[in-house]
């Protein structure tokens, strides 16, 4: 199966949309974000008089919006598209807005920004503007083209800036979205709706679960005394570091007594005592043995069986087959098979001399390992199907697909989330269709991008992978390719 180079896009359901303050309606549903300029009247009060209630008051009553029919449905076409169940609305979106402007005359202006597969669909109508301040970047409908009606009206296919959009649609912003600002649905006024890119990965990935940090001396916590109960300190595990025999913690005791103290003098009782450990008795040395005749007569032996072809012997019994992946590549000095891509063994870290240039076949060794969130590491010597129940998937159980169950308590997993398939030497991950979708960030990626159902991604050293509240990272030894 082929890979896409462009399967993965920004996250749109899951960038940060603030709202600033202004009259026009910001309308946010799955896959689209639209702006639309609502007009203002000012509606007098009626006149009510009340027993116990003072004069009314002879400031100028407040604009209140007017209920446009078109923009009403132009927030409805944008629900009726998105409710389609498209995670990338987008090219729909524009087909329906360029059939609802040729019905209707003097449209209200508009900014609208859509999902697709690789980027935005942006659509804007005689004021709306999609912009990015910080790159200079700007659109405007005068660069699009002109409908029957004389409306200017830009369709257009963009790439995600790597900065804030802003889209507007007319109205005069005084004040610029609040920080904590954060439309995730629904229908607000606002002048303006500015898209942030999502968040990138925490830096620090999961460590390997088998790499020990020791505490320092200042962190180990008090415990029980060893030497008062008699006992030696027991090792530190994977440390290497010996037991501490209690006669050494006892004899940096402050209150020392005893022969030993008394023979120090008192000019050295204050410092610690310092222990000489007694003497390792070494085994006796080895005696010389003689190779020649037994002293005593050996008994004579059995003969040896005689091998027929109707009992044949254990040695020539064929061993069942290996059914373990095969794969082609070179071998280091050490006999490991390795990618012929890599120019380091990748289990011993050698040079791989490619002296002949003839590849080998062989067993593929694993082919790198996947570090969870909660420290748990899986080995990629299989494919693997990931997800909350992944074992009521036809596959796992024939044994085609490893499942790898992903506990996620937020609900954001699927039962069946994610693939993972090794193809050759290199590892893939699909998106199967998820609910919520799968989000990947390369090593240094400024923001998390979310991959396309169905379309396959090859996965690099270091790359971050996100399933709803769970996150892993692949690692392969010695840098990978």
């Amino acid at each position: 199966m082929s890979v896409s180079s462009g399967a993965t896009v920004p996250p749109f359901d899951q960038v940060g949309v603030a709202i600033a303050p202004g009259t026009d309606l910001v309308v946010r549903v799955p896959g689209i974000v639209l702006v639309v300029a609502v007009e203002a009247t000012a509606t007098p009060a009626p006149a009510v008089r009340l027993g116990g209630w003072a004069a009314a008051p002879v400031a100028p009553p407040p604009a209140v919006p007017v209920g446009d029919r078109r923009v009403g449905e132009l927030v409805d076409l944008c629900r009726r598209v998105s409710a389609a169940g498209s995670r990338a609305p987008g090219r729909r979106l524009h087909e329906e807005l360029r059939g609802w402007l040729a019905s209707h005359s003097e449209p209200p202006s508009f900014a609208v920004a859509g999902a697709t597969e690789d980027g935005l669909a942006i659509g804007l109508a005689g004021r709306g503007v999609a912009e990015v301040p910080d790159l200079g970047l700007r659109l405007t409908p005068q660069d699009g083209e002109r409908l029957p009606d004389g409306t200017a009206f830009l369709d257009r296919l963009v790439d995600w800036p790597p900065a804030p959009l802003r889209l507007t649609a007319g109205a005069p912003l005084e004040m610029a979205p609040h920080p904590l600002a954060d439309l995730m649905a629904g229908t607000v006024p606002g002048a303006a709706a500015v898209l942030t890119p999502a968040p990138s990965p925490a830096p620090d990935a999961p460590s390997h679960p088998a790499s020990v940090r020791l505490p320092s001396p200042a962190a180990v916590p008090a415990g029980p005394d060893p030497a008062a109960a008699g006992t030696a300190m027991p090792p530190v595990a994977g440390t290497g570091v010996p037991p501490v025999p209690p006669a050494s913690l006892a004899a940096s005791a402050p209150h020392e007594q005893g022969p030993a103290a008394q023979a120090r003098g008192p000019h050295a009782a204050s410092g610690p005592d310092v222990v000489v450990p007694p003497p390792v008795a070494l085994p006796p040395p080895l005696r010389a043995v003689s190779l020649s005749a037994p002293s005593e007569a050996e008994p004579p032996r059995p003969p040896l069986p005689i091998v027929s072809t109707e009992q044949p012997p254990a040695a020539l019994v064929r061993e069942p087959e290996d059914t373990r992946p095969r794969a082609k590549g070179f071998l280091c000095e050490n006999g490991h098979l390795n990618d012929p891509r890599l120019p380091f063994c990748a289990l011993c870290g050698v040079r791989v001399v490619q002296q002949s240039g003839v590849l080998v076949e062989g067993v593929r060794p694993p082919l790198g390992l996947l570090l969870f969130d909660n420290g748990a590491t899986v080995s990629l010597d299989a494919d693997y199907l990931l997800g909350r129940e992944p074992e009521i998937d036809d596959r796992v159980r024939s044994g085609q697909l490893r499942p790898l169950l992903v506990v996620d308590q937020t609900g954001g997993v699927s039962r069946r989330h994610a693939e993972i398939r090794l193809e050759g030497w290199d590892v893939v991950l699909v998106d199967t269709g998820s609910a919520n979708g799968t989000l990947v960030a390369p090593r240094g990626a400024p923001a998390w991008s979310s991959l396309v159902p169905g379309q396959p991604i090859h996965l690099l050293p270091g790359m971050a992978v996100r399933m709803g509240s769970r996150q892993f990272v692949f690692e392969f030894p010695h840098g990978g390719h």
